[in-house]
């Protein structure tokens, strides 16, 4: 113990003397892989993090790993709730909102269990953060506040400005400009010191967007400014990467677009290589729309596209976030639900024991009350177990009801998701190329150039309607079949002109090898569609110069149908998601080709409905065969009926 007592002391005095010449980052990285897996290295690893999360918060979170499984493996509870609050935050920085509400309010139980009011204060920011960033600004306003409170009990001067801050941006938020400038400037007046610096940048960049409310561009630029020599300082590229859009910004409405430029470009760069994502998104955007003003088509065509992929990801990501975060707001509700309903049926059952002894004591003296109490007993348990077996099958009966709500949720929640974001991104982009052709007069390459993207977007679109709207319909009125004998190979043909000129574009052969006399029994509508969407599947994902067979086998009284391509083929993961709606995805074709996804999820509802089965087959970069069965006629001669 006299050792470890030492090692400690002078593990404590080494950063004394390391900070002299190195940063406290590095001298803490130097640290924390030098010393034992215990308590002291939990310790150290989360105030590495704490230091490192807004300025690498890839690091940081590698680090903040590290210290919550030590501290699970050691059972150290306080350093692994430390740990959790530091991965909460990384996770809120990212747009992991579920995470982070998850990691956060776990975090929050342990600061509680010690009564750590420090921690409790830090982890109600990070809870109320998430909430801002839900749009819930009162409740994240008054979980602010409560932290405010808290840290104020124990003089906690960095989370007493920290909260003060975080209630002036919310009101911002709400739009409620001289709220926001009160707070922010009483945030300012208490954050002194080097360890308060980020606070006094934080105040400064909300004034500046109050500035920037106010049209005073020369006022919010010199506080911008300031925060960014902050950030510079602190080496806090988030502070730096949301001041520098705000510069760019102000620049363009001063119309400096030279300047704005120069800033937005810089913060591009920042953003994309620290995985900011929100800020990119909102530069790219801004950087489209000034070479737009400047007339500069095919850098505004070239940013804009950027602007749409981020934005597609981010609203995808949005849109999950969304659910997830519902779902653990759920999920912990639940637990506090059942915590207090096993506390009271632990008071019921308490009260009865009490009650039982009563009647045991009671009946002592005398045998024949005894035998009463017993009769008594025995009719309350026979009437117990009756109610329990009661309340059991009425239990069964609202879980086998709620998985029903919760499948309708699934399914509803798919249709709205397709249709606000796969089908708003092909939509987007028309939009985005009607505002760009709108700028000035172009020129006939250029046009020919534009309408031929603006078709092949509306094709998808097109199709992707089609699809949808089948796939609604057998969703929510349930799908109808009338299978009669069809000739296939016309139907193939059929499909196969269809889409002639894509496949003329992108120089692939659609071979019919289908025999001319079969026949199948099978929904004709289905049987057209399923045809369609297979051979449009192929078609998006074939290489130019590829080729497509669509070929028949016989196995019995079924025939199997294969569409085979030699395109860039799928891996094992995306085979596996295949045909599942809870796993619904799409990919660009071999020529950014979009779609909903819907296709295939369509494809097997009709087969199964026609009493036959799909699967597929593939091999990453050599091609994909989808292949399904349907009833033949056994007579394989006459006309179609």
């Amino acid at each position: 113990m006299r050792y470890r007592a030492i090692f400690v002391l002078v593990l404590s005095l080494l950063p004394v003397f390391c900070f002299a010449q190195t940063s406290e980052t590095d001298s803490l990285e130097s640290l924390v892989k030098n010393i034992p897996s215990d308590t002291t290295k939990v310790w150290l690893l989360n105030k590495l993090v704490t230091s490192l999360r807004e300025r690498d918060n890839t690091k940081a979170l590698d680090y903040g790993q590290q210290a919550h499984d030590l501290a699970v493996v050691i059972n150290y509870e306080r350093g692994k709730g430390q740990a959790l609050e530091n991965l909460g935050w990384i996770y809120y920085r990212k747009g992991d909102y579920s995470k982070a509400f998850e990691l956060s309010t776990e975090a929050l139980a342990i600061a509680e269990k010690f009564h750590d009011a420090s921690a409790i204060s830090r982890c109600l920011n990070n809870v109320a953060a998430i909430r801002y960033e839900q749009k819930q600004y009162v409740v994240a306003i008054a979980n602010f506040k409560k932290a405010y409170e808290i840290s104020t009990t124990i003089r906690d001067s960095l989370s007493m400005s920290r909260s003060i801050n975080n209630v002036a941006f919310s009101f911002l938020g709400m739009q409620q400009y001289d709220s926001a400038r009160v707070y922010a400037e009483r945030a300012l007046k208490w954050s002194h010191g080097k360890d308060k610096l980020f606070l006094v940048g934080f105040s400064n960049r909300t004034l500046g967007d109050i500035d920037v409310h106010e049209k005073n561009y020369e006022s919010a630029l010199k506080k911008f400014e300031n925060v960014v020599k902050i950030a510079d300082q602190l080496q806090n590229v988030f502070l730096k990467v949301s001041t520098l859009h705000r510069i760019g910004k102000a620049y363009y409405l001063l119309h400096d677009t030279d300047r704005a430029l120069s800033y937005l470009l810089q913060n591009i760069t920042l953003a994309s290589k620290y995985d900011f994502k929100n800020e990119l998104e909102r530069s790219l955007k801004l950087v489209s729309e000034i070479y737009a003003s400047r007339k500069e088509i095919n850098k505004a065509f070239d940013y804009q596209t950027q602007y749409l992929a981020v934005h597609d990801s981010l609203h995808n990501q949005r849109n999950g976030e969304q659910m997830a975060l519902m779902q653990a707001r759920f999920d912990s509700e639940m637990k506090e639900a059942k915590i207090a309903l096993l506390l009271k049926d632990s008071l019921l059952k308490k009260e009865e024991l009490n009650g039982q002894r009563i009647w045991i004591y009671f009946s002592a003296g005398s045998f024949v009350l005894m035998a009463i109490l017993a009769f008594v007993l025995l009719y309350n348990n026979r009437v117990k177990k009756r109610a329990n077996d009661e309340l059991n099958a009425k239990n069964m009966e609202i879980e086998h009801q709620a998985q029903q709500l919760r499948n309708i949720n699934i399914t509803k929640d798919k249709l709205f998701s397709i249709i606000s974001h796969d089908l708003r991104s092909p939509l987007a982009s028309l939009r985005g190329l009607m505002d760009i052709m709108s700028v000035e007069e172009l020129s006939r390459e250029e046009f020919l150039t534009t309408t031929q993207k603006l078709r092949q977007n509306l094709d998808t679109v097109r199709e992707d309607l089609d699809n949808l709207l089948f796939w609604a319909q057998s969703q929510l009125n349930g799908l109808q079949s009338h299978p009669t004998f069809l000739k296939v190979r016309p139907i193939v043909e059929e499909k196969i002109q269809l889409f002639t000129e894509i496949a003329r574009q992108k120089e692939v052969t659609v071979v019919n090898e289908i025999d001319e006399t079969l026949s199948v029994l099978v929904d004709r509508n289905h049987i057209s569609l399923i045809i369609r969407n297979l051979l449009a599947n192929a078609l998006k994902f074939s290489k130019p110069g590829g080729l497509i067979m669509v070929r028949e086998k016989l196995k019995g009284d079924l025939v199997e149908i294969s569409v085979t391509d030699s395109g860039v083929g799928m891996t094992s993961a995306d085979l596996r998601k295949l045909f599942n709606v809870e796993t619904h995805f799409s990919n660009p074709g071999t020529l950014q080709e979009k779609g909903a996804g819907i296709g295939l999820l369509l494809t097997k509802e009709f087969i199964e409905k026609n009493g036959g089965s799909i699967w597929a087959t593939s091999e990453l970069g050599k091609g994909s065969t989808f292949t399904f069965t349907v009833r033949q006629d056994s007579n394989m001669v006459g006309e179609e009926v």
